[in-house]
């Protein structure tokens, strides 16, 4: 499971709708929207009464998902946004990991579980390790080193596209 650090280095603002989709699909424990809500009122940000409740009510989950859906609803299209939040935990995600694993046979091992986890996201096909090399510039000739230097290189792609879309260049 992933905390608020994770966002914090990347520098990914957290909503509601991540937090959501992070406790129902295991990504977050429940804590998360405690924290969450916690650093909101640090911040002085107006709290709604849900949001108040998740401050000190974070035991249950199903309860804790409830409270932060009925704070989703009140936005609207809360289908797309929680579809948009996947998205970005999966990019925050994956720059992070990007960021702190210095092995690079563990560092797609663990993308490869992200894109797993996810759903096989086809923006993800160019970098994930098990996955035919379609680029004619890459052949069987190459070494393993020269293919996992490929494979970082569209991974890096991938991360800088994903950092302009989602705004998180520095």
């Amino acid at each position: 499971m992933y905390d608020i650090s994770v966002f914090d280095q990347v520098n990914m603002p957290l909503d509601w709708a991540m937090i959501y989709y992070g406790i129902d699909n295991n990504i977050f424990s429940i804590d998360i929207a405690q924290e969450f809500a916690y650093r909101k009122l640090e911040r002085n940000e107006q709290l709604s009464e849900e949001e108040m409740e998740l401050t000190w009510n974070s035991q249950n989950r199903l309860d804790v998902l409830d409270l932060i859906r009925e704070i989703l609803d009140d936005q609207g299209n809360t289908g797309e946004i929680i579809e948009e939040a996947k998205d970005k935990i999966r990019v925050a995600i994956i720059i992070y990991l990007r960021l702190t694993e210095k092995d690079r046979t563990q560092l797609f091992e663990k993308i490869d579980m992200i894109y797993e986890d996810f759903g096989y996201p086809e923006d993800m096909e160019k970098f994930i390790s098990y996955m035919p090399i379609s680029d004619e510039a890459i052949s069987l000739c190459h070494t393993i080193e020269d293919n996992r230097n490929y494979l970082l290189l569209k991974l890096d792609d991938f991360i800088k596209a994903k950092q302009i879309k989602y705004q998180l260049l520095r």
